[in-house]
């Protein structure tokens, strides 16, 4: 994989569980833990990161302090060109095409196994726009 020198990656979710497992998935790609920011909430992401500009962001949509596509659209005012990929249990068509229209470059169920998630990540670093296949299918049906 051809990663920038010192990737730093934004993770968002207020599950531990899921952001472990994210880390670890990260790791198993290439990018350092130290490479990596954590946030359970909108307002903790936004604190980790200031001073930085993120290589990638992975944000949940279900955040305890609001809808993650207010986060993507505060990422996106911030860095056009910013990877932004939507990790979330989310599926309505609402809150797939909110995200979308906010600025995500992705979309992934976290219900997909490690290794799908890896390919989605390694996709958006590439500068493509990964789509969980569930989702695109509700994509084409609209």
């Amino acid at each position: 994989m051809n990663l920038t020198a010192d990737p730093t990656i934004l993770l968002v979710d207020d599950e531990p569980p899921l952001l472990a497992r994210l880390a670890r998935i990260l790791v198993e790609i290439g990018i350092a833990e130290d490479s990596q920011r954590s946030a359970a909430s909108i307002a903790q992401a936004k604190l980790r990161s200031e001073g930085i500009v993120p290589t990638l962001a992975l944000v949940d949509l279900g955040l305890p302090d609001g809808n993650g596509a207010e986060l993507i659209r505060w990422l996106r005012e911030r860095d056009e060109s910013l990877p932004i990929l939507v990790i979330s249990a989310w599926s309505t068509e609402e809150m797939i095409l909110d995200a979308l229209r906010a600025g995500a470059t992705g979309y992934v169920l976290k219900e997909r196994d490690d290794l799908e998630i890896a390919l989605s990540i390694r996709s958006a670093l590439r500068g493509g726009a990964p789509i969980d296949p569930f989702i695109a299918k509700r994509i084409l049906a609209l």
